[in-house]
């Protein structure tokens, strides 16, 4: 689970808008760049290469 002030300061290191969290998939979604971002440990893994096109 990520922390909700967290979630409200995060950005999509491409194009640094908001982030949608989805809790089934454990995953930072960015509709703007179609990208899902991992989150390992609790940790979201914001890096672009380890991101996922959807």
């Amino acid at each position: 689970m990520v922390d909700e002030k967290l979630l409200g300061i995060i950005a999509c290191p491409v194009c640094k808008r908001g982030l949608v969290y989805d809790k089934n998939g454990s995953r930072l979604i960015c509709e703007n760049c179609r990208l899902r971002y991992p989150i390992v440990d609790d940790i979201p893994i914001m890096l672009e290469d380890e991101a996922e096109s959807y």
